[in-house]
């Protein structure tokens, strides 16, 4: 027994020169873990003053849409706007919302006959989105990203 306990002891100690720890330096472990993190999607939509106590996507998602088109809708209800009696019509606004909560329309898909009936409608999409109430940018890990976004409006 006295001459087994040095004899693991020197064993377990020459097995253990051969283990290599692999040790990661800061930024490897930074630069693996922004690999990971999908950049297409973010955490929260962008949110209104209306819309702040929202803590989950799907809701903060719901409430920004409802919101921009709640503003949308005040301002062209204002406007007279001529569509086909026999379907709703749909229109597409591709938006960019900066990391300040600035807000463009790049692109408004719209039918050509709707285009042709209204051809002061993109103007006027333009006006809604310039007086939207302030904007707080979409988040990715609590930081502000920006988002390109689509939002379809039903016109009646």
């Amino acid at each position: 027994m006295k001459l087994l306990t040095p004899f693991l002891l020197i064993l377990m100690l020459w097995s253990c020169k051969d283990v290599e720890l692999k040790k990661q330096s800061a930024d490897e472990i930074l630069k693996a873990e922004i690999k990971s993190i999908n950049w297409k999607e973010v955490d929260f939509y962008p949110t209104f003053k209306s819309c702040k106590g929202v803590t989950s996507k799907a809701k903060s998602r719901i409430c920004f849409e409802t919101e921009m088109k709640k503003a949308i809708h005040q301002r062209l209800k204002q406007k007279q706007i001529i569509t086909s009696k026999a379907t709703q019509d749909t229109l597409v606004l591709e938006l960019f919302i900066s990391t300040e909560g600035n807000t463009k329309l790049n692109a408004v898909k719209i039918s050509d006959t709707i285009s042709s009936q209204n051809p002061n409608l993109v103007s006027w999409l333009e006006e809604a989105i310039s007086e939207l109430p302030e904007l707080y940018p979409a988040q990715k890990r609590s930081v502000p990203v920006s988002l390109t976004t689509g939002l379809p409006i039903i016109l009646k």
